[in-house]
């Protein structure tokens, strides 16, 4: 992968990769780049960030019972989605 290869919707799905430290060292470089000329990506990971600060700030308590349910109903949905994609 190289910088040119990565667009912002390339970038988009890396995301998580990058802030886990799930990439190669390598991909990690690329990704760093594109960050470096790319301020809209930047702002994307920001957001991110800020995201993952807050839902891990959240309690078992803070979040109702049904709104807990329609998410891991959409999620499961998604799922089911992207396996039925990767199938085809």
């Amino acid at each position: 992968m190289t910088y040119r290869d990565v667009a912002c919707r390339d970038y988009v799905e890396l995301a998580t990769d990058y802030l886990e430290g799930a990439l190669s060292s390598e991909d990690r470089l690329t990704v760093e780049l594109h960050l470096a000329f790319c301020r809209a990506c930047v702002d994307y990971l920001d957001q991110m960030r800020a995201t993952i600060a807050v839902a891990s700030s959240l309690r078992a308590d803070d979040v109702p019972q049904p709104v807990v349910a329609s998410l891991v109903e959409a999620f499961r949905t998604l799922k089911a989605r992207q396996d039925g994609a990767d199938g085809d």
